[in-house]
């Protein structure tokens, strides 16, 4: 073990020493070193204290690094709480003050803010997400999600909603929409125009859009009549596909959870337009610049990591919408159906919402009755269940036609400039 003089012991040296003793002598007489006791006596002869100093260099997690470096980090996180060292870090490679001084790696930001509890985030269980029947190309299948009612600090409510490509990894668009705080759910139109401004930010049309049950996009199953939304994206030659299970939307809600935290956790002081200028920023940002951790990037861009994503899978302008909506798609689609129904009291049956009542007689009042759609004539069909199949009437279809389909009641909200449908030989569009 190694020993040490003691306080008492260092005041004796130089006592003897002022004594007249020598170094050598009172190390002889001690069994300490002639240069310990030299360099004790010398201490205190020079007003020095004979207790033991320690100077060591102050040392911690950033401590090599520029101050300015350090206080960058802290004010980005505390200014965008949901943002991780990934992201800061990209921030700092920005910042024309931080040029010249060398940077930490993410591990070692991220080691810098976990020293405080308010930086830590919770450990999450993550689930064992389904991986069966998964879209194997870009383009094949874009997500949709939502979240209602953030409130920003003005009191305006907005409901922000994400698209995403799971097999491109990129976030297609990130929109926000204000409400009615308590309306609860997102409204029709705000779904399409996010979809129609993706479309055209893209220049494609997706073969699949995948969403959740919500009411508005998906008819009850009770009803079991496909819901406007449905309709318009089959007129277009898109598939509607509804999830079963919240698992099935794994990508696009973390995906929407990024984008909250990157873009509107601490910008809530925003305007809705300032806000969705974030929000195009930094999905610009996610897209191009930022390096992504899904498996198919490996640290990449997800733009730079899957270049078929500006390939268009079908090409898409937004004044050809009109040209590109086909009614036959949607009256194929509806002859797939049948539907069963109860005549009410008054010998109606509803079909595609309550607005839409179909007239069979009330000699059938009660009665159970199987209805087809017949795309020869665009007429539903209204037959008896009881094995007989005898056909009780044929009715004209309601709220089937495009301009209930595509929306043209919020024309020119909804759509924006449209080319109207014209024949072929015309080499000359009329726009409205």
């Amino acid at each position: 073990m190694f020993l040490r003089t003691t306080p008492e012991q260092r005041q004796e040296f130089h006592h003897r020493h002022q004594q007249g003793e020598s170094y050598q002598e009172i190390a002889d007489s001690t069994r300490w070193s002639k240069e310990c006791i030299r360099y004790w006596c010398r201490r205190q002869r020079d007003g020095g204290s004979c207790q033991t100093i320690y100077h060591r260099v102050a040392t911690g997690i950033l401590s090599r690094f520029a101050l300015i470096v350090r206080y960058v980090i802290l004010r980005l996180r505390l200014e965008h709480p949901r943002w991780g060292p990934n992201r800061i870090r990209e921030k700092l490679k920005r910042r024309p003050s931080l040029r010249q001084h060398r940077l930490p790696s993410e591990a070692s930001i991220g080691r810098y803010l976990h020293q405080w509890r308010h930086f830590r985030r919770n450990p999450t269980h993550k689930p064992v997400r389904a991986r069966s029947k998964l879209p194997t190309a870009v383009h094949q299948r874009w997500q949709l999600d939502f979240k209602v009612e953030i409130r920003l600090q003005d009191g305006t409510h907005v409901n922000l909603h994400t698209v995403r490509d799971p097999v491109g990894e990129a976030y297609i668009g990130d929109f926000v929409f204000p409400t009615r705080r308590r309306q609860g759910r997102i409204q029709l139109e705000e779904a399409r125009a996010v979809l129609r401004q993706c479309f055209a930010r893209w220049s494609t049309l997706p073969a699949q859009v995948q969403t959740d049950g919500e009411p508005v996009l998906v008819s009850p199953r009770q009803d079991a009549f496909p819901s406007v939304f449905t309709l318009w994206l089959a007129g277009l030659g898109i598939e509607h596909c509804v999830i079963q299970r919240v698992t099935q939307n794994a990508e696009v809600e973390r995906c929407h959870r990024t984008i909250n935290e990157y873009a509107v956790i601490g910008n809530e002081d925003k305007t809705v337009v300032e806000l969705q200028r974030l929000l195009d920023q930094a999905t610009h940002e996610l897209n191009w610049e930022l390096p992504s951790r899904a498996e198919g990037c490996a640290g990449r861009p997800p733009v730079i990591a899957h270049p078929e994503l500006l390939q268009p899978r079908r090409p898409f302008r937004p004044e050809q919408e009109l040209a590109l909506f086909d009614l036959s798609r949607v009256d194929a689609y509806l002859a797939t159906f049948i539907w069963r129904r109860i005549v009410d009291k008054n010998g109606r049956v509803s079909l595609g919402g309550k607005e839409h009542r179909y007239s069979v007689g009330r000699k059938h009042a009660g009665q159970e009755i199987e209805v087809r759609f017949d795309p020869g004539d665009r007429h539903f069909v209204f037959t008896q269940v009881n094995g007989s199949e005898q056909v009780i009437k044929r009715l004209p279809a309601k709220g089937l036609d495009v301009e209930s389909l595509i929306g043209w009641a919020t024309w020119p909200v909804g759509l924006g400039l449209q080319q109207l449908p014209l024949p072929l030989q015309w080499t000359t569009g009329v726009n409205c």
